[in-house]
């Protein structure tokens, strides 16, 4: 999916007054709560302390929410502020704990690369 694509999915979904956010290149966006002049590097910071799940612990633990009126769904887990994006495409005919699987497969990859991809922020 190209990155105008993703930011346009996010910017709908995202409540307006958390207006700066960065984008990884495999759909994971980290919500920045706090205005920082290195969004880039906080965002890398955040997800590297909270993104990776260990098995057996809320960490793991996610939920899927279908995108209504868009194409999709957004997968959170129990870091508020990280989700992860997946298409319609990539969870077509799956159940809900599968599309969970794939997007927190997505944000291991995103955390692995660490490649931004776009970054909004507050006017």
């Amino acid at each position: 999916m190209d990155k105008n694509a993703i930011a346009g999915i996010y910017k709908k979904v995202i409540e307006p007054n958390l207006k700066n956010w960065v984008v990884f290149e495999h759909g994971t966006c980290v919500i920045i709560y706090h205005s920082k002049e290195d969004l880039e590097n906080e965002a890398k910071e955040v997800l590297q302390k909270y993104g990776l799940p260990t098995p057996g612990t809320p960490s793991a633990d996610f939920e899927v929410m279908k995108l209504q009126g868009l194409a999709g769904w957004i997968v959170s887990g129990n870091q508020p502020g990280i989700l992860n994006y997946v298409s319609e495409d990539e969870g077509e005919d799956k159940e809900d704990y599968e599309i969970g699987l794939i997007g927190r497969n997505k944000k291991e990859q995103d955390l692995k690369e660490l490649k931004i991809i776009y970054i909004e922020r507050a006017s």
